[in-house]
């Protein structure tokens, strides 16, 4: 006698359960990694690029902006081109959640937000990749 399916309810709540657990390891592994590194009195180096060999898509984001405020475009381009579109979306996102915790009091963003950092994130990491080595 075969089991009756499980009600997709259980299935959707095993799956955030388990996006939920993969999210705090993640976090531990990041705090972990630049703990290990700042207890060595050094610049922790970027987690991504030394597990794969590639930049992250926001790779040189703060030299980008340090460059834009400096106003050498130029140069902050190189650093990272999609620094001014990721910052208006951390800026948007932060603002769409406070709103939302005002009316709800819930912390929930539509879902054109997930589309638009993919977006983004992809572009950047397309640009990155594009770009010279040497701004990595």
């Amino acid at each position: 006698m075969s089991e009756p399916l499980r009600p997709p309810r259980d299935r959707d709540m095993a799956v955030r359960r388990g996006l939920r657990m993969a999210a705090w390891c993640a976090v531990i592994l990041y705090c972990g990694w630049n703990l290990y590194w700042l207890c060595r009195l050094r610049v922790p180096p970027a987690l991504f690029l030394a597990l794969t060999g590639l930049p992250s898509p926001t790779t040189g984001g703060t030299r980008s902006f340090r460059a834009l405020c400096a106003g050498e475009w130029r140069e902050s381009l190189r650093w990272n081109a999609m620094t001014v579109p990721i910052l208006a979306l951390l800026s948007a996102s932060i603002v769409g959640l406070f709103l939302s915790w005002l009316r709800t009091r819930r912390l929930r963003l539509p879902q054109w937000f997930l589309w638009a950092w993919c977006f983004v994130l992809i572009a950047a990491w397309a640009l990155k990749l594009a770009g010279d080595r040497a701004y990595w």
